[in-house]
């Protein structure tokens, strides 16, 4: 494609003001919602190392 092809492509008409902003705050949640499931598991799983060792202890 050329260059004008791309513009045309990324401009989107009248359209490309309200895609490319919507496109980039889905990416931003998609994001944040990913951040979040790490965070989560790895404080899940230090909690149950936790409560594993204190189980242990006679």
């Amino acid at each position: 494609m050329s260059g004008v092809e791309w513009a045309q492509v990324l401009g989107m008409g009248r359209y490309g003001l309200y895609v490319w902003p919507a496109f980039g705050l889905t990416l931003v949640i998609l994001g944040g919602l990913l951040l979040h499931g790490w965070q989560a598991r790895r404080r899940l799983q230090r909690a149950l190392r936790q409560r594993c060792r204190r189980e242990r202890r006679p």
